[in-house]
């Protein structure tokens, strides 16, 4: 066994043996006493010895050289966590190479280039694998929310046979002695479902993105969470939406409280998320002298939004709802002949998701297929809906850029565990 308890679980007892292992963060060496820092992914225990031998072992190690150690818990108001542990025995189980290519402690700025690069060492430092893990932690309170609500998980397959849904370019791939597209959403696999019978389902995975971007907002590759719903309007959706953000931030608050606090956040579970339509929200814009874009929030557009929504509403979140059409996809539903029955949802001045109630009428949805100028013939899917498909919608958030905004990180790349943007295709 290599260890008997994690940093956190090591009992407040004097003379308790216990066995610990991790990696050496620092050694210091005080005459006959020599202190070692062990770390594991909770935190950090002093181990400190009197023995030459073990003495002679502990200078001996090299930073982040991992390692087990067998001793006895000593309280000790003076050190870390108010004890410390005198070793019985040492075990080196695997020594770091020197120098590190990286500064784990922080002090030493490094670039975000280099920090990608050597991906899985910078996250030895505590507070950069605090991201990912509670980049977990949302996924988590997603998924509980979703089933204590009656939601389905599908699988929905990312290689299609048809770069058919519109909007963000395809990535191409061999697939066999035919052309297959990596998808860029599960969208049309996740209303379709929905003729089954099955009334509402998710689904968390990758999508793709052939842009080339290089923001601090755009990845090529990013994590997606996706719903869909049976439901009578867009009511519906932004409550679901609501919930789950409200029950999200609440786990999060419960479960990350230590990374929460690393990073100086307060995070407030919201109760009611305000709406604003994107004509009103285009009116507050030209009252704060921002310059807007008629089909769509511009960035500025999005952080100056936010602030009139934390000013006047007291919430970091918020909903911008009946865009224009021209900017939407074919699969929403019209609201007269130029708006939308959808949806951006904002946070921190980005926007986090996208949704709205879709056309779920075959003969609308073959109209809004043409008005975009596309063929119904390349839309395999359409077949679906002469069976009973229920009117439904639905929505999707980016997991790295609510991880990214909830931190307040400055670039999506820091929340993501290996990027692919225009540049980047290792680790």
């Amino acid at each position: 066994m290599i260890r008997s308890h994690y940093s956190y679980q090591i009992p407040k007892k004097d003379g308790v043996i216990v066995k610990v292992a991790g990696f050496v963060e620092t050694v210091r060496d005080i005459g006959k006493i020599t202190f070692l820092i062990l770390r594991d992914r909770y935190g950090t225990i002093q181990v400190t010895s009197k023995d030459e031998n073990l003495c002679d072992k502990i200078r001996k190690l090299s930073n982040e050289s991992f390692i087990s150690v067998e001793g006895r818990v000593s309280l000790n108001k003076e050190a870390r966590n108010g004890f410390e542990i005198f070793p019985i025995n040492i075990e080196v189980l695997n020594e770091a190479a020197k120098p590190l290519p990286l500064d784990i402690s922080g002090k030493i700025e490094s670039t975000l280039e280099k920090r990608i690069d050597w991906r899985f060492v910078d996250m030895k430092n505590l507070k950069n694998m605090g991201i990912f893990i509670l980049q977990s932690e949302i996924v988590r309170a997603f998924t509980e929310f979703m089933h204590e609500n009656n939601f389905v998980r599908i699988f929905a397959s990312r290689l299609t046979d048809a770069a058919t849904e519109g909007g963000a370019d395809y990535f191409s791939v061999n697939y066999f002695d035919k052309k297959a597209y990596l998808a860029q959403s599960p969208q049309l696999y996740k209303e379709a479902i929905l003729v089954s019978g099955i009334d509402r389902v998710y689904d968390i995975g990758f999508v793709y993105r052939a842009e080339p971007h290089h923001t601090p907002r755009h990845l090529c590759e990013y994590a997606s969470f996706d719903i869909e719903m049976v439901c009578e309007d867009l009511e519906e959706i932004l409550e679901m939406c609501e919930g789950l953000m409200n029950y999200t931030f609440k786990k999060l608050n419960e479960r990350c409280e230590n990374i929460l606090k690393l990073y100086n956040v307060e995070l407030k579970a919201p109760k009611k998320i305000p709406r604003i339509t994107f004509e009103e929200a285009n009116k507050i814009l030209l009252e704060l002298g921002v310059k807007i874009d008629k089909n769509d929030l511009t960035p500025e557009g999005e952080k100056k939004i936010c602030e009139y929504s934390k000013d006047n509403f007291d919430s970091s979140l918020v909903f911008i709802t009946e865009f224009p059409f021209t900017k939407k996809p074919f699969y929403l539903m019209r609201k007269g002949e130029n708006l939308t029955y959808s949806f951006d949802m904002l946070f921190n001045g980005l926007e986090l998701s996208s949704g709205g109630i879709r056309e779920h009428r075959y003969e609308e949805r073959v109209k809004n297929i043409l008005a975009k100028g596309l063929k119904p013939e390349d839309y395999d899917h359409l077949r679906f809906w002469k069976y009973g498909m229920p009117p439904h919608g639905g929505f999707a958030i980016g997991i790295e850029r609510l991880t990214m905004q909830i931190l307040g990180l400055k670039n999506v790349r820091e929340a993501t565990l290996l990027p692919r943007d225009p540049d980047r295709l290792n680790p």
